[in-house]
């Protein structure tokens, strides 16, 4: 039984070992990708080609003074810009005239024969429903 623990104890790093290891292959991992993209952007400008990258967003920067963040879009203005841009699209609903009249239509169709069924529904349960005296 001694000699299972101190196996498992053995198998086991200290924190202190395991930090150096993480950080090791940490060190090691970011110089890979360093290392792959000078060699991707090598064989574009090889080839006589200007890579251009695109970043999505705006670069965030803060104010020295405060050390809030500057020049970021809040989540509730973005929403707002998009409910404001499809209330402003004139193809909504069909750019043509008869594709208005045909989306009416098949609504009014639609209302109609769901009214149908729930008069039948109701009639169904008029019909089910029993006298019970007390």
């Amino acid at each position: 039984m001694k000699k299972w623990v101190t196996d498992y104890y053995e198998s086991r790093p200290g924190l202190d070992e395991l930090q150096e290891r993480i950080d090791d292959f940490m060190a090691a991992h970011e110089e890979r990708l360093d290392q792959e993209k000078q060699t991707r952007e090598a064989k574009a400008a090889e080839g006589g080609w200007t890579v251009v990258v695109h970043h999505k967003g705006r670069k965030k920067t803060t104010e020295t003074e405060t050390g809030t963040t500057v020049g970021s879009v809040s989540q509730a203005a973005l929403e707002d810009k998009v409910a404001k841009k499809k209330q402003n699209e004139p193809v909504a609903h069909g750019f043509y005239r008869f594709q208005r009249r045909e989306a009416q239509r098949n609504e009014l169709l639609a209302l109609q024969s769901k009214f149908e069924q729930d008069k039948k529904r109701i009639q169904q349960l008029r019909a089910a429903r029993k006298f019970k005296p007390h």
